[in-house]
């Protein structure tokens, strides 16, 4: 064998090697791909699960108490929204008693963080938390995890009608 067909073999185990290794780290990055995105839909499994749960409260914990011309100025006032004397976690019994609630929940061996706020807002923007009472809540549940790049954030309006008698 001669100098050229020695050269040609090396080249060729070189150029088999560096294939291997590029087709070794396209399969590597497609699977820690697929891994976030399993990972970022548990993150918004559970964001939206506090959102359903608190879908079936009430609206606020003076519905039902209030004449009609007290609304919405008899709501919860924004200063005091959150958990009133006494409830605790999964007692609440009105949308805003999520405000400011904060959990770590594990899941399939990963740490899930959640962050809720809940604040009033208009209809008219409903980006925009307001500091007075309105017929709309707006829980905003952010979801980050030590496994995830960045976070997983929902946000869901709620509304009172009059026929609210929950």
């Amino acid at each position: 064998m001669g100098y050229r067909e020695l050269f040609l073999v090396l080249t060729s185990v070189l150029v088999l090697s560096l294939m291997t290794v590029n087709v070794n780290n396209t399969l590597m990055q497609g699977r820690e791909t697929l891994q976030e995105i399993e990972i970022a839909q548990i993150a918004v499994s559970v964001a939206q699960r506090f959102i359903e749960e608190a879908k079936s409260k009430k609206f606020d914990t003076y519905v039902g108490s209030l004449d009609p011309g007290d609304m919405p100025a008899g709501f919860t006032n924004p200063g005091s929204l959150g958990p009133g004397g006494g409830e605790t976690y999964p007692n609440f019994d009105d949308v805003d008693d999520y405000n400011n609630f904060s959990t770590t929940l594990y899941i399939k061996g990963l740490d899930f963080a959640v962050h809720i706020h809940v604040g009033y807002v208009e209809d008219t923007d409903p980006e925009k938390v307001v500091n007075h009472e309105t017929y709309y809540k707006r829980m905003q549940v952010t979801v980050t995890s030590s496994w995830m790049n960045g976070q997983v954030i929902l946000k869901h309006v709620f509304s009172y009608y009059g026929s609210d008698l929950k």
